[in-house]
């Protein structure tokens, strides 16, 4: 009970500085009702949102009586505001978005709200109409007949500036609100920065959830680092001696590579390297449509919510635990005329006795001014994975094939209206679909129409699509719209292996029914690259898998899946480098050293030194 009683006062206290809003109108209130406003829009379950909210709070105090602070929980209420990731911040002045950006950026923060402070006190001014007819008298009597229509027609601040930039001389004012004096008592009150040691003791829950984070992402940076370094060497080892156009006799071959860097190529090398396989997974650090996904993922199961790129680091990291390793260059040729296979990058060659090909397809998009800009911010080529973001509003899809019937009537769903821009008079879909679509009461469709841009609003968020008919250019429409669809079709990325794969009209992998197979031995494809269907995160991941599982059996087949057929010296333990673990913390040795069951007490007797408790650990890696 004492507990529970603690963390309600902590709670309790945690919320003082900052309002919380949850309405479209009480957030416009608050804009309303004060000169300079910031708004962090946040998620309980976002790392970054908890790390920065004690700042946040702290800049609260900071601008008290000068700036509105208030925080909006994306998940559980909507404002009126769009936002593409979180923590999201915004800063307004009269009710005017001044700037925003995206991410736990303190320095910025601060920045921005210093600005907006500086510039809603110079326009927190009044201007008496005695002091603008004085004004007039002194320098232009002509103006004063019609001295009240000016008084009436611009604000103070305005009409300061006008005057100064005329005239070179302002009218007299006055402040209209002076910030109440800050409390100078108590000696503790936000003096616990400056170098001095964290006291939990005097944290409330909010700083504790952010100190504990900060010290999670502190130890994970160096885990990652750590892994990292492994990879480079374990990847420079395997491209050793290996020359494109030199003797190839000394290049060691890898048992599988994996060609794309997206969920499919990832899982598969996550499989293969828990299989044994040491897979080497070929692919530049930006690969994948995920990665590059503006708005956040919300259907992969077991994750909550998390950008694309969050997903794919997350997955990367499990596949570096078990000794994957990662070329982060593109493919530019693969030859699978010879044996073993050769892939061909800007920095190396790697040979390879099988490969997964998850190069993944592209969406085609309309080229159109606006599209780029918009992208992640209302234009998108997925209905499934961000239709639900505009349950309640007008959306737009263009299309006239199977893909744009079903995307519009799985919107008709959840959106308030959904407009299909068909740039031929008929569909190219099924007559069930078109049928489907024709009968829906909330689908209208425009014939011989193609879009000719997009447009944003405040916020930098999709608010305009504007069409135009094939057969009269100038007859253009402006389409109300948070959200646009494009569904006509994608690109699959299988160029490399034009003329060695057999592949379908549409030039996507065909495969074995029921397997990952190719049709050249020891190939396997897994994701959209042989998915024209689904073509979703989660099933590319589950292919993935299924083409890890076919490799691996190949191999066992074709009696290269064992390590027997390597030298022990390079398939031994990995070489321990001390040079590694300088940056760990003491606590940290420690731990590890306790995790693969070593007494370092028994072991390193008189031990004082942290090398030579790294010297332990290098024993037993």
């Amino acid at each position: 009970m004492l507990r529970a009683s603690v963390l309600l006062l902590l709670c309790g206290r945690a919320v003082a500085d900052v309002e919380e809003i949850t309405t479209e109108p009480a957030f416009k209130k608050a804009l309303a009702d004060n000169a300079a406003v910031v708004v962090d829009f946040f998620s309980q379950t976002c790392g970054p949102c908890i790390m920065i909210a004690p700042k946040f709070k702290e800049l609260a105090k900071e601008y008290e009586g000068k700036v509105k602070f208030v925080k909006v929980d994306v998940q559980r209420s909507y404002v009126g505001v769009q936002v593409r990731s979180m923590p999201t911040f915004h800063f307004y002045v009269q009710g005017k978005l001044e700037h925003q950006f995206s991410g736990a950026d303190e320095n910025g923060m601060r920045q921005y709200t210093a600005q907006i402070a500086r510039k809603a006190e110079a326009m927190d001014i009044e201007v008496s109409l005695s002091a603008l007819e004085a004004f007039y008298q002194k320098h232009d009597p002509s103006k004063l007949e019609g001295v009240d229509e000016i008084y009436e027609k611009y604000p103070a601040y305005k009409l300061v500036q006008i005057l100064k930039k005329k005239y070179g001389e302002a009218p007299e004012y006055t402040k209209k609100n002076k910030a109440p004096p800050k409390a100078e008592g108590g000696g503790k009150g936000g003096k616990e920065e400056g170098g001095k040691a964290v006291d939990i003791k005097k944290m409330d829950l909010e700083d504790l959830k952010a100190e504990v984070y900060r010290r999670e992402v502190s130890a994970e940076e160096k885990e990652t680092e750590l892994m990292l370094k492994k990879n480079q060497r374990r990847r420079d080892k395997l491209i050793e001696g290996c020359q494109a156009d030199g003797d190839m006799g000394t290049c060691k071959a890898v048992k599988l590579a994996v060609v794309g860097g997206g969920p499919a190529g990832v899982t598969a090398a996550i499989y293969a390297a828990r299989a044994g396989l040491k897979p080497m997974v070929v692919a530049p650090a930006m690969g994948g449509q995920l990665m590059s996904k503006g708005v956040n993922v919300e259907n992969y199961p077991g994750i909550v919510e998390a950008s694309g790129g969050d997903i794919i680091k997350l997955m990367k990291k499990q596949a570096l635990r078990f000794s994957a390793t990662f070329e982060e260059e593109a493919a530019l040729t693969v030859d699978l005329s010879k044996r073993p296979f050769v892939i061909q990058t800007n920095t190396s060659t790697i040979m390879a006795h099988s490969i997964v090909v998850a190069t993944g397809a592209d969406s085609r998009w309309l080229n159109v001014p606006g599209e780029e800009d918009l992208k992640g911010g209302g234009v998108s080529s997925c209905a499934t994975c961000d239709g639900f973001l505009y349950s309640g509003k007008p959306v737009v899809v263009v299309g006239g094939g199977d893909t744009a019937m079903e995307d519009a009537l799985v919107l008709a769903r959840t959106s308030s209206s959904v407009v299909l821009v068909h740039r031929r008079d008929t569909f190219r879909a099924s007559k069930v679909l078109q049928q489907a679509v024709l009968a829906h009461a909330k689908i209208t469709v425009m014939w011989n129409t193609t879009v000719k841009e997009f447009k944003g609003g405040e916020g930098g968020m999709l608010s305009t699509v504007v069409v135009q008919d094939v057969h009269d250019e100038a007859n253009v429409t402006e389409l109300a719209a948070e959200a646009a669809f494009v569904a006509i079709g994608h690109i699959p990325n299988t160029h490399l292996f034009k003329g060695q794969l057999e592949m379908t009209p549409s030039d996507y992998l065909v495969t074995r029914e029921g397997s990952t197979r190719c049709s050249v031995d020891g190939v396997f494809a897994a994701g959209d690259v042989a998915d024209w269907v689904y073509r979703q995160a989660v099933t590319s991941a589950g292919s993935g898998s299924a083409s890890a599982l076919d490799a691996e059996r190949w191999l066992s087949e074709q009696m290269m899946s064992s390590a027997a057929d390597e030298p022990e010296d390079e398939d031994g333990k990995e070489e321990c480098h001390p040079e590694d673990y300088e940056s760990w913390t003491m606590k940290q040795i420690r731990k590890e050293l306790k995790d693969r069951g070593v007494d370092a007490a028994q072991e390193c007797r008189g031990c004082m030194e942290k090398s030579q408790f790294i010297e332990v650990l290098c024993r037993h890696m």
